[in-house]
C-alpha cells in the first residue's frame, strides 16, 4: 500500500506536467500574438476584413449576417458569429483590439491537436510539447492582427486531422460524428477547407488498399464517405447553378512549366516558413508514412498530408490570385511537417543520408531562387514569409537580403539534418523570427495606410454628421481595383449605411452595389427615388465633385462630406481636377443648372502659377490666355438640355522641384443668363 501511495504523486506529475506546459504554451502563444498584433493599427487588406467585419457588427446590432443590409452570399460565416459579442463594445477601435486577442488565442489552441497528433504517431510526451510550441510559433500568427477566418480555420484543420486519425485508427460511429462536426466547423470557417474532407475520403480508400480490405474500410467509414460524396456533388452543383456569391472561383489556366514554377516556389515558401530545420526529416518522414508505415494511424497520416498538399498547391493555381504566392492557404501545412518530423525522429533505423540529400536539395533553391523576385510587391501579396523578407531588405539590401535568406536556410537544413532535437528547437526559433518579422511589416503597412486613407480622426463622418448618411461613388471603374479608402471610411463610420454609384464607377468591393442616375436637372435618383441626407462622396484623386445647395462640412483626400438639404443634386463633376485644383492633363467637365434646361453661361476662374509663365485654359469652345501671376475667368455658353459637357485642356503641364505643377481652376458653376443664347 506504501508503495502504491509513492507511486501515485509521480504518475499525477507525468500526466499533469505535459498537460501544464501544453496549457503554457496556449497562454504564452496568445500573449505574444496579442502583443504583436498591437502593431497593427487598422484593418488594410481589403475588401476581406471589411466583409468578415460588417458581417461581425450586423449579426451583433441587428442579429442577421448583412453588409450594408444586404445578403453578400456568403458562406463560411463561423468568424463573423464568433467575433459578434466583440461588436458590442460600441467602441470600434476597443472592437478592433478584441477582435485581435480573441484571434491571438483561437491561433494558440492550434497546440492542442498538435500535441495529441503527435502521440499518435509515436512521440514522447516531451517531445510532443515541442512540436505543439512549433505549431503555434510560425509565420500564420500574422493573422491574428487582421479580421481573418484564419485565427480560428488553422486550429480547426489540425482538429480535423486528429480526428480524422482517431476515426480511421478506431472506426466507430461515434468517432465518424465527431470529425464530420469538425469538417463542418472547418468548411464552415474557410471555403477552402473543404479540400480536408476530400483528402479523408482518399485516404480511406488508401488505407483501405493498403490493408487489402477496401469495402470493409468503407463500410467502418460509411457515414464519413457518404456525407462526403453527398456534399461534393450538392456543393458542385449549387457553384454550378448560383455560383458561389461573394467568393468566386476565378480558374486560371497555366503552361505547364508556370504552373511548376509557381507550385515549387509555393512549397519553398512553405519550406521557410516552418523554419527550414525539421524540413529533411520531415519530408523523409512523409515518405516514410507513406511506403513503409509502422501503424494504421501513421499510413492515415501519410495518406492525408500527402493528399492534403496536393490539393492546397492546386488550390494556389486555380484559385483567387493565382499568379501569386498565396501564403494564407499554404499555412495549413506548416503543422503538418512538423508532425511529418515527428514519423521520422521516432524511428530506431536512421540513416542520414536522405536527410543531408534534402539539405542539399534546399539548399540549391534558395541560391537559384532568390526572394528578391518574389518579394517585390510585398504590400499586395500577404504572404508572412514575404513580409519577413521584405523587413529584412530594409537593414540590407535587396540582393544582401537575398543571400541572409539563403545562407540561413542552407545552414538550417544540414544543422536539423544531423541533429534532430537542434532542429526541432531551430525551427521554431527561425519561425517564431519570421512571425515577429512579418508582423513588424505588416505594423508598417498599416502606419502607412493610417496616413494615406484616414485623418486624424478616424470617424471623422460620425463626428461630423451622426445621420445614416450614404456613400456616392463616383469615377471610372478600374477592373479588379477596390478602394481601400473608401472601404476603411466604411469600417470606421458606421453612420454610412448605404453604397451606391454612378454608371462606370468601381465598386468599393464585389458586392454590387445600386447604380445612381443623375436626371437633367442634376437630382440624383436611386432606383427611381431621390438621394436624401447626408452624402458622402467617394472619387479618384483626379476627380472633383460638387453638389447644389449643399454645405460641404469636411473633405480628407478622396472623400468629401456634404450635408444636403431635400434632394441631393450633382452641381459639377470635373474629370481630370485633382482636389486642390490643379488639372491631370486633359479631361471633361459636366455642369448641372439645378433645371432640365440650360440658357446661360458656365463659369470658371483660372489661376496660372507664376514658375509656369504664361497659360492657356480650353474650356469647350472658348480658349483663354492668362498670364503669369494672374487669374481670369473663363465663361463659354451653355444652352439646351442638361447637363452641359465639355473638354478641359489646361497647358502647360510641368514637374518643376519634383513638383507637378499646373494652372489651377474652380469647379465650374452654371449662371442663368436667357441673353447668352439669344
Amino acid at each position: 500500500m506504501s508503495a502504491v501511495s509513492a507511486t501515485l504523486p509521480r504518475v499525477r506529475a507525468h500526466v499533469l506536467a505535459p498537460r501544464v506546459a501544453l496549457g503554457a504554451i496556449v497562454v504564452a502563444g496568445t500573449v505574444l500574438q496579442a502583443l504583436l498584433a498591437r502593431v497593427v493599427l487598422l484593418p488594410t487588406v481589403f475588401p476581406d476584413e471589411y466583409l468578415y467585419s460588417q458581417l461581425g457588427r450586423s449579426l451583433a446590432t441587428t442579429g442577421h449576417l448583412r453588409v450594408r443590409g444586404v445578403s453578400p452570399h456568403f458562406l463560411p460565416v463561423l468568424e463573423p458569429i464568433l467575433t459578434a459579442p466583440m461588436w458590442l463594445a460600441h467602441d470600434i477601435l476597443t472592437t478592433f483590439r478584441l477582435v485581435q486577442l480573441e484571434n491571438a488565442f483561437a491561433m494558440s489552441l492550434a497546440a492542442i491537436p498538435a500535441y495529441l497528433i503527435a502521440r499518435r504517431l509515436g512521440a514522447g510526451v516531451w517531445f510532443a510539447v515541442g512540436i505543439a510550441a512549433l505549431a503555434v510559433s510560425g509565420p500564420p500568427g500574422m493573422f491574428s492582427a487582421m479580421f481573418f477566418s484564419e485565427p480560428f480555420a488553422y486550429p480547426l484543420s489540425l482538429a480535423v486531422v486528429a480526428a480524422a486519425l482517431a476515426a480511421l485508427d478506431r472506426p466507430s460511429l461515434r468517432a465518424q460524428i465527431v470529425l464530420l462536426a469538425f469538417v463542418a466547423l472547418a468548411c464552415f470557417d474557410r471555403l477552402q477547407l473543404a479540400a480536408l474532407p476530400l483528402a479523408i475520403a482518399v485516404t480511406v480508400f488508401v488505407v483501405g488498399l493498403r490493408e487489402h480490405r477496401l469495402r470493409a474500410a468503407l463500410r467502418e467509414q460509411w457515414l464519413l464517405v457518404g456525407v462526403t460524396i453527398v456534399g461534393a456533388l450538392g456543393g458542385a452543383t449549387i457553384a454550378l447553378v448560383h455560383g458561389l456569391g461573394y467568393y468566386k472561383l476565378h480558374p486560371h489556366a497555366h503552361s505547364g512549366f508556370e504552373a511548376v514554377r509557381l507550385g515549387g516556389m509555393s512549397l519553398y515558401v512553405v519550406v521557410l516558413a516552418s523554419g527550414v530545420a525539421i524540413v529533411p526529416s520531415a519530408l523523409v518522414g512523409l515518405a516514410l508514412a507513406l511506403a513503409k508505415p509502422r501503424t494504421r494511424s501513421e499510413a492515415a497520416f501519410g495518406a492525408l498530408t500527402a493528399a492534403f498538399l496536393v490539393v492546397t498547391i492546386l488550390q494556389c493555381t486555380l484559385w483567387g490570385d493565382v499568379n501569386r504566392i498565396q501564403e494564407r492557404y499554404l499555412g495549413y501545412l506548416l503543422p503538418l511537417l512538423g508532425l511529418s518530423f515527428v514519423a521520422r525522429v521516432t524511428r530506431r533505423k536512421r540513416s542520414l543520408v536522405p536527410e543531408l540529400g534534402v539539405a542539399a536539395a534546399i539548399t540549391l533553391v534558395a541560391v537559384l531562387v532568390p526572394l528578391n523576385g518574389y518579394a517585390i510587391d510585398a504590400d499586395h501579396y500577404l504572404a508572412p514569409t514575404l513580409y519577413a523578407f521584405s523587413h529584412l531588405q530594409q537593414t540590407f539590401q535587396a540582393a544582401n537580403a537575398a543571400l541572409v535568406f539563403a545562407v540561413a536556410a542552407a545552414v538550417l537544413a544540414f544543422v536539423g539534418a544531423w541533429n534532430r532535437r537542434a532542429a526541432l528547437v531551430l525551427s521554431i526559433a527561425a519561425s517564431l523570427a519570421l512571425l515577429v518579422s512579418a508582423t513588424a511589416w505588416s505594423g508598417g503597412l498599416s502606419r502607412d495606410a493610417r496616413a494615406k486613407y484616414l485623418p486624424a480622426d478616424k470617424q471623422w463622418i460620425d463626428h461630423a454628421d451622426g445621420g445614416r448618411a450614404t456613400m456616392l461613388v463616383v469615377g471610372k471603374d478600374s477592373p479588379g481595383n477596390y478602394n481601400g479608402q473608401s472601404l476603411e471610411a466604411l469600417f470606421w463610420n458606421p453612420s454610412v449605411a448605404r453604397v451606391v454609384r454612378l454608371h462606370g464607377a468601381r465598386n468599393v468591393d464585389w458586392l454590387q452595389d445600386s447604380v445612381a442616375t443623375v436626371s437633367a436637372d442634376g437630382t440624383l435618383l436611386v432606383s427611381g427615388h431621390p438621394l436624401r441626407g447626408p452624402v458622402v462622396v467617394s472619387t479618384p484623386l483626379q476627380t472633383s465633385v460638387a453638389l447644389r445647395d449643399a454645405p460641404l462640412v469636411h473633405t480628407f483626400s478622396g472623400l468629401s462630406l456634404w450635408r444636403t438639404h431635400g434632394n441631393a443634386q450633382m452641381w459639377a463633376q470635373v474629370d481630370n481636377r485633382l482636389g486642390d485644383g490643379r488639372i491631370a492633363g486633359p479631361g471633361l467637365a459636366h455642369v448641372w443648372g439645378g433645371t432640365p434646361r440650360l440658357a446661360g453661361w458656365i463659369v470658371m476662374r483660372a489661376f496660372a502659377p507664376s514658375v509656369l509663365g504664361r497659360a492657356q485654359i480650353k474650356l469647350g469652345s472658348a480658349t483663354v490666355s492668362i498670364p503669369a501671376g494672374a487669374i481670369r475667368t473663363v465663361r463659354v455658353r451653355a444652352c439646351g438640355k442638361g447637363p452641359w459637357t465639355g473638354a478641359l485642356v489646361a497647358t502647360p503641364i510641368r514637374v518643376i522641384d519634383a513638383v507637378w505643377t499646373t494652372p489651377v481652376v474652380s469647379m465650374p458653376r452654371y449662371v442663368a443668363d436667357p441673353t447668352a443664347c439669344n
